[in-house]
């Protein structure tokens, strides 16, 4: 089955995640950077899997995306990924423009071998784990899928609300659920998969020799109520509306008034990236 891709402009995105709960971009990255940072992440699994190898420990891969992803997310190259003006544009237009992606980015090597269950899932829907039901996720491929390790997703069923679930899995026999087909995503490096917490979904299976490789990042917007977990895990904003920039102009939630009378409104200047300092500059 070929599989619907969008670029980043296309106005029929929000309406084909509205109705099927998922939508795949391509060309959504700079591709110098994804070239830099795609090369970057292999490099270190490969690195690692040679001294794995050299003194014979078995590997566990969740563990090896774990201590990965602790120094990227304190690099440049983790802001810059974060702050890509594509997938900004994106979630601006899913979410709304007070926008903030949730720390602890996770990164999924998903090769042959595996056993580990958090790298090989069935069926299930995100918001079962902790996550809010207005937030979105984002799954950038660092590799190419093949038939067997892609990502399955069942369009549609978004919309039925949230599954119920016993030990970890859609409870399919005490409310008789069946599910059509699902779709799997044989997607390309490069690609960004979108898609909403209540879609079910699962890991497609294991290649016989390739790994998938990706990072998830999720989306949400700083004017929506935070799950517990996501006010445990914290945040980065990453562009502010309209209104909270009029809010940051007058200086205060209390609106405290004639902060700024007679004067002209300024900003500190590590804000800029997010309010933008010449335009309240120009101000007066």
């Amino acid at each position: 089955m070929k599989i619907k891709k969008f670029f980043f402009n296309d106005p029929n995105i929000e309406d084909f995640y509205i109705k099927n709960g998922y939508v795949v971009i391509k060309n959504n990255i700079e591709k110098k950077f994804f070239n830099k940072i795609s090369k970057d992440i292999l490099e270190q699994i490969n690195k690692i899997e040679k001294n794995f190898k050299k003194s014979k420990k078995i590997i566990d891969y969740h563990d090896v995306s774990n201590l990965i992803m602790d120094n990227f997310e304190s690099s440049s190259n983790y802001e810059e990924l974060i702050f890509q003006k594509k997938n900004k544009f994106i979630m601006n237009r899913l979410i709304g423009n007070d926008l903030c992606v949730l720390n602890y980015t996770a990164l999924w090597i998903n090769v042959p071998t595996n056993t580990n269950s958090v790298l090989n899932k069935n069926e299930h829907v995100d918001a079962w784990t902790g996550t809010g039901i207005n937030t979105i996720f984002l799954k950038l491929l660092l590799t190419d899928c093949d038939n067997y390790n892609g990502v399955t997703v069942y369009p549609g069923t978004h919309l039925h609300g949230l599954y119920p679930v016993k030990n970890r899995t859609i409870d399919y026999k005490s409310f008789d659920i069946k599910l059509n087909k699902g779709i799997n995503l044989a997607l390309k490096k490069g690609d960004v998969l979108i898609w909403h917490p209540l879609l079910v979904h699962s890991t497609t299976g294991h290649s016989k020799k390739n790994k998938r490789i990706s990072f998830t990042l999720r989306y949400t917007s700083t004017e929506n109520d935070f799950s517990s977990q996501e006010r445990a895990l914290g945040y980065k904003t990453i562009s502010v509306g309209s209104g909270n920039i009029i809010k940051r102009y007058i200086g205060n939630d209390g609106l405290q008034p004639f902060r700024i009378y007679g004067g002209s409104a300024s900003i500190d200047k590590r804000l800029a990236k997010l309010y933008n300092k010449k335009y309240f500059s120009s101000l007066k």
